[in-house]
């Protein structure tokens, strides 16, 4: 029997396996030994024997979804983004909290909404007309016209009309100073 003088990776059989296992890097060591008829085992015990770098399966997964949460457009609710990404809602949050993601709360829907709805109206509507259009009552239609910046004229022209709003403080003036006084002495 004659010796074989060549290095263990310098063998027939294993150069071929390892430049199919340097090509399906981005495949799991499972899949590649499908392709090459072996067990994952020896092709994870291949992989470290020869210092194969590899990046695991589930790390290139969760990189790969990260880059789509980057790539969907800013402030979209926790649903819609776990439905393109096919994932449950939980899972979604975990990500975007990884990748830097801000989800639209309920707070900013609403103000989204009632934004795209005074967006749609004619310009220069008194507060009854935007109230008629939106559906709501005159003191609410007041408050969207302050917030959302909509000119409302007066019904008698054109000039522009001043939107009443209350400002709601959590102790009225009067109050504060009632409370400043010294009580009565008994």
């Amino acid at each position: 029997m004659q010796n074989d003088t060549r290095k263990k990776w310098q063998r027939a059989s294993t150069l071929p396996k390892l430049e199919i296992i340097r090509q399906n890097l981005d495949k799991s060591d499972e899949e590649i030994g499908r392709k090459l008829g072996m067990n994952r085992a020896a092709v994870h015990a291949l992989r470290k024997w020869y210092k194969i770098a590899k990046v695991h399966v589930f790390t290139q997964r969760q990189q790969r979804q990260l880059e789509q949460i980057r790539g969907l457009p800013q402030r979209l609710p926790a649903k819609t983004v776990a439905a393109r990404l096919e994932l449950s809602e939980d899972r979604a949050r975990m990500l975007a909290k990884k990748a830097g993601y801000q989800f639209l709360g309920k707070g900013g829907a609403r103000h989204f909404q009632w934004r795209k709805r005074m967006q749609s109206l004619p310009p220069l509507l008194s507060i009854s007309a935007v109230a008629r259009k939106l559906g709501v009552s005159w003191g609410w239609a007041a408050l969207l016209c302050y917030r959302h910046k909509y000119k409302v004229t007066a019904r008698n022209g054109r000039q522009r009309q001043r939107v009443p709003i209350r400002r709601w403080l959590k102790r009225p003036h009067h109050e504060r100073w009632l409370a400043s006084l010294k009580p009565a002495k008994p």
